[in-house]
């Protein structure tokens, strides 16, 4: 009974304090700019990239219904040649990776009497949302069709991890959404309730991960367009064949989570192509990611802690010697496994749940600890205030 009138009396209280003393330190962090660089280091990093570019094995290719098919830096005459190619297979859907913003040359007419025969084309167009005029469409000499915004909205390509996606934004159909709703109307209908909101990408894999052809490779005569039939067919930038890898890292690519390198500087690692793969064999195979919503996550942390409180004070009252030595080791496996249950519910169960705000206040804890004790100190000796708390007569147990 003393125990819980403690533990919703003072713990609580010191709980409190901490949480007012990690929000006075976040408004330090990231409101002086020397620490502008730590800051800028930390916001484009994860802990759940863990589990993408250390844990996760990516060794099985995608047999569902998604395809690639690489145009590379081919002309429109010769474009139009390969997506007739690709229609003789029959796809449910084709979605292009690609704008044509104007006209070029008489092969145009090529390429428009392909899109006037197949009505199962999505195309996706680049989105300036702050600047609609800066927006890029294809022409429409070619289509008078509605495209859906094939870039990622609020991201940063050029220094931002691609996590997440909008399958809808400003009442527009993202590149993907469109062609699931060309695919199946039902897979569709399962998106609306996400209608404007971010979903997380569940990644499985690069280029090397999914069914693709080379351009060449497709207009072979022996090629058997078949392997098209009823797929969901995305012809887009996929790099050069006769090149080597260094020679094109710029061109269309982004930042994944499964790049190689956690931190510090590196290359694009993925085409944007494979990144709509990604999210659509998520979406078909219904492995979406959960997110744990910040306010949630500040609730949990918070109970988490008020329950790890009793266990660390008892410690801290025993003394130094106690306090430093089994406490320090308790602090570390807190950490660890705090981090370590955060990638099982990832790997497991789709639930990402950000471990950094209750691994800083496991790490942080004794330090607010003495300060707490400090200020009760203050409060009752130099100022004169009738404190009672096991914090000022430490030789007692808890």
């Amino acid at each position: 009974m003393q125990f819980l009138k403690r533990f919703f009396t003072e713990y609580l209280f010191l709980n409190l304090f901490i949480w007012g003393c990690m929000a006075l330190l976040s408004l330090l962090l990231f409101n002086i700019s020397i620490f502008d660089p730590f800051t800028q280091a930390f916001r484009d990093f994860s802990l759940t990239d863990l589990y993408y570019s250390k844990i996760r094995k990516q060794d099985n290719i995608y047999k569902g219904p998604v395809v690639l098919v690489n145009i590379e830096n081919r002309s429109r005459k010769e474009i139009a040649f390969l997506l007739q190619r690709i229609q003789e297979g029959e796809p449910k859907t084709v979605g292009l990776d690609i704008v044509f913003s104007g006209r070029k040359d008489e092969y145009d007419s090529l390429l428009r009497d392909e899109f006037t025969r197949n009505p199962n084309y999505v195309f996706g167009f680049m989105a300036d949302f702050e600047n609609p005029n800066e927006s890029h469409f294809t022409d429409s000499f070619f289509t008078t069709g509605k495209s859906s915004y094939a870039n990622l909205v609020g991201t940063d390509r050029s220094s931002s991890t691609i996590r997440y996606y909008h399958p809808f934004y400003q009442n527009e159909n993202a590149f993907t959404t469109s062609l699931l709703k060309q695919y199946d109307e039902d897979i569709y209908s399962r998106l609306l309730p996400n209608d404007e909101g971010p979903m997380e990408i569940h990644y499985y894999g690069g280029l090397e991960n999914f069914m693709y052809y080379h351009f060449d490779e497709v207009l072979q005569p022996d090629f058997d367009p078949a392997v098209f039939q009823n797929k969901i067919v995305i012809a887009g930038y996929l790099g050069l064949p006769d090149r080597s890898e260094s020679e094109q890292v710029d061109e269309d690519k982004f930042f994944t989570p499964l790049n190689s390198h956690l931190s510090g500087r590196s290359f694009p690692d993925m085409y944007g192509s494979v990144i709509h793969a990604n999210i659509l064999r998520m979406i078909l195979e219904k492995d979406c990611i959960h997110v744990v919503s910040p306010a949630k996550t500040v609730i949990i942390t918070f109970c988490l802690t008020w329950i790890y409180l009793p266990l660390v004070c008892s410690l801290f009252f025993k003394g130094d010697l106690w306090f430093n030595s089994i406490g320090t080791a308790i602090q570390f496996a807190g950490s660890i496994l705090t981090v370590w249950i955060s990638l099982l519910l990832y790997q497991n169960r789709n639930i990402k749940f950000d471990p950094g705000l209750l691994t800083a206040c496991i790490v942080l804890i004794p330090t607010f600890l003495n300060l707490y004790e400090v200020g009760l100190k203050l409060l009752r000796y130099q100022i004169g205030l009738n404190l009672n708390s096991r914090f000022l007569k430490k030789s007692d147990n808890v």
